[in-house]
């Protein structure tokens, strides 16, 4: 009974040791963030285009799950970062340089490995480069907030309550299944702008790509690609 009364009332830095996984990113933690900030992402995208163009697009960025890989990073590279900080200010201005700093990272790997870009901000006001733009940097600064203040803290709570093998194992099968899924997404991808350059496959495997992923199922999954 003291021991729990202790914990209950424990400060930060006492709870520290009490529950030293609690301040952790551990691999399963990242795993759920990475899935839960791509589907948020994903849902946030098919509004928006509902809203915009009044009809349903495919927005997940990936050829088997909803889990968009910029706002799973985006939502994975909050958290690591800033998890930490107890100020809201603190976290909206790092959040908004960070969030704008992953979208332009992932936008120009996109180009210099495919060939291809699936956003361009040219024409929105004070773009950088087309790969982000202010206006952008400061919603992710306000997301950022959500994400730590409104999200990430309370689901740390319930992440801490969890049977942690039980947890481990989910964790795992988790990575697992995302693994799969980048791996044929990169490798649809790659042959996607490949067939675009009029280059045909040299292994029997990027034949069978071509087959599962014809240009009709990219076009569909990534309607915003484009080929420079």
């Amino acid at each position: 009974m003291h021991g729990k009364t202790m914990q209950k009332g424990a400060t930060p830095q006492i709870a520290r040791y009490l529950r030293p996984s609690e301040q952790k990113m551990t691999l399963s933690k990242a795993v759920i963030v990475y899935m839960l900030g791509g589907a948020l992402g994903t849902l946030w995208e098919v509004i928006f285009n509902l809203i915009k163009l009044h009809r349903y697009v495919e927005c997940s960025g990936s050829v088997f799950t909803p889990f968009n890989p910029v706002y799973g990073c985006g939502a994975l590279v909050i958290v690591l970062c800033l998890r930490k900080f107890r100020r809201p200010e603190q976290v909206f201005f790092l959040g908004a340089i960070a969030g704008g700093a992953v979208e332009y990272f992932l936008s120009y790997c996109e180009e210099t490995i495919l060939g291809t870009r699936s956003w361009n901000y040219e024409k929105w006001l004070w773009d950088i480069n087309g790969r982000t733009t202010v206006p952008i940097m400061i919603v992710w600064g306000i997301l950022c907030m959500v994400v730590v203040f409104l999200i990430y803290r309370p689901l740390n709570k319930v992440f801490e309550s969890l049977p942690k093998k039980a947890f481990r194992i989910v964790g795992w099968c988790c990575l697992a299944l995302l693994a799969v899924d980048m791996f044929f997404t990169v490798s649809a991808l790659f042959r996607y702008a490949a067939r675009a350059a009029e280059s045909a496959p040299l292994t029997a495997f990027g034949e069978w790509i071509d087959k599962i992923f014809p240009d009709s199922f990219m076009k569909k999954r990534f309607p915003s690609m484009k080929f420079r």
